[in-house]
């Protein structure tokens, strides 16, 4: 599969589900179980754990047995500790893989360099007794078939993650009631070099208790890196970080309803009706206002699992955001006031010094005659290799400094 015919499969979404009134799943939860699971080892609730109870300990003890998987575990760490067992594992399956992709490829791409994979003689005993052990596996899904190039990939940008650690926003209103459930969201950006094609920006898990609002603020974006423009009284013009109590204008549209930021009577929600009230009638999408989007709670919404929604910001800043799945909050997850996390940041695409062509760039210089195009971005010691122009333009001539990624981008 191409490049460009597997990002354009993954900008498709769906099957939606029904629509899910996320209330109604918590009340139906809560009438199953009791709450949606206990919150301590010694308040025990739920019809399933208290039929656990009512069992002897010779069933529990079957039971257990039956269902372990120590023997599938210990058989995998004797080869993730063993050096050659692993990289015989490793060598093989990338082989296979690339056997698959080359069989696949009908394009006249040049190939890339096979994978070698030594014969049984060539090896060890002990990693050819591992082979004959795999080449034993009775399932008739274990091998990878050619029709596998369908379903695998490589990893892409997107794939990557900033974070090393789940990230705990943690805001200040931590939630009261302790029975929640977690709504799991992914948010798409727009590609540069195709619009009609999306890629995966960031991942959160909110609580059914927080809101849109936060939701809206738990995301890292570029345009909220932005650095400030600072005019002193001699119209001299200096740049500041961004900071991250400059907040401008949102909305979030989801099921036919705009939910604005609220920080003014004429927010983005009404400027979005305005707007589209200025398109055909039969161009016009039906959308309501709704209440501002810090005081819609996704337990009050009903919500299509896996249906795009949209929300835009910082004048024409889109993305889109997709409910993934909805479960109750269970005993082994973070507690409830370390809501909103993010799991995963794509890294941002840095723009590479167009003098050097080896290191990202620090400034983008705007109108110097000098560099032959306006913006040029530039690293740090190009330009002050350069320096600033003298003589006639010169005070034409503005260095920006390009987003530093600081607010939100880092666990």
């Amino acid at each position: 599969m191409s490049i460009g015919q597997g990002q354009a499969h993954e900008s498709h979404f769906g099957p939606t589900s029904e629509l899910i009134e996320v209330s109604a799943f918590l009340q139906s939860a809560q009438s199953e179980f009791g709450a949606p699971y206990p919150q301590s080892s010694s308040s025990i609730q739920g019809s399933a754990r208290e039929e656990w109870l009512t069992l002897s300990e010779d069933t529990k003890r079957a039971l257990q047995e039956e269902c372990s998987v120590s023997d599938l575990r210990s058989s995998l760490n004797n080869i993730v500790v063993n050096p050659r067992l692993m990289a015989h594992v490793t060598r093989t399956h990338d082989a296979s893989l690339q056997s698959i992709y080359e069989t696949a490829d009908t394009s006249n791409r040049r190939k890339r360099k096979r994978v070698t994979v030594l014969t049984p003689d060539q090896e060890q005993p002990e990693v050819t007794a591992l082979q004959q052990k795999l080449d034993q596996v009775q399932l008739k899904s274990w091998p990878l078939m050619l029709n596998s190039a369908l379903f695998i990939r490589t990893p892409r940008h997107a794939d990557s993650n900033t974070l090393t650690a789940t990230k705990r926003l943690a805001f200040s209103h931590a939630p009261a009631d302790q029975n929640q459930a977690l709504v799991f969201v992914t948010v798409y950006n727009r590609l540069q070099w195709g619009h009609r094609l999306v890629a995966r920006s960031s991942q959160h898990v909110l609580l059914s208790s927080q809101t849109l609002g936060d939701l809206m603020e738990s995301i890292p974006c570029v345009s909220n890196e932005i650095p400030e423009e600072q005019v002193d009284e001699n119209g001299v013009t200096t740049w500041t970080k961004a900071s991250a109590t400059n907040t401008s204008g949102s909305v979030i549209c989801l099921e036919g309803v705009a939910y604005g930021d609220g920080q003014s009577e004429a927010d983005y929600s009404v400027k979005l009706l305005k707007s589209l009230q200025d398109l055909p009638e039969q161009q016009r999408a039906s959308v309501t206002r709704g209440p501002p989007m810090h005081d819609a709670t996704f337990e009050s919404l009903k919500i299509h699992l896996h249906q795009p929604y949209w929300m835009i910001h910082s004048g024409d800043c889109e993305h889109f955001f997709v409910v993934e799945q909805i479960r109750l909050h269970h005993p082994s997850d973070p507690p409830p006031s370390d809501y909103p996390l993010t799991t995963q940041i794509t890294p941002p695409l840095l723009d590479v010094c167009r003098a050097c062509n080896k290191v990202p760039a620090l400034y983008s210089i705007l109108g110097d005659i000098r560099l032959g195009e306006s913006p040029f971005m530039i690293c740090g010691p190009c330009w002050r290799w350069l320096g600033m122009p003298h003589g006639e333009g010169a005070d034409q001539v503005t260095v920006v400094p390009l987003p530093a990624y600081e607010l939100g981008w880092s666990g």
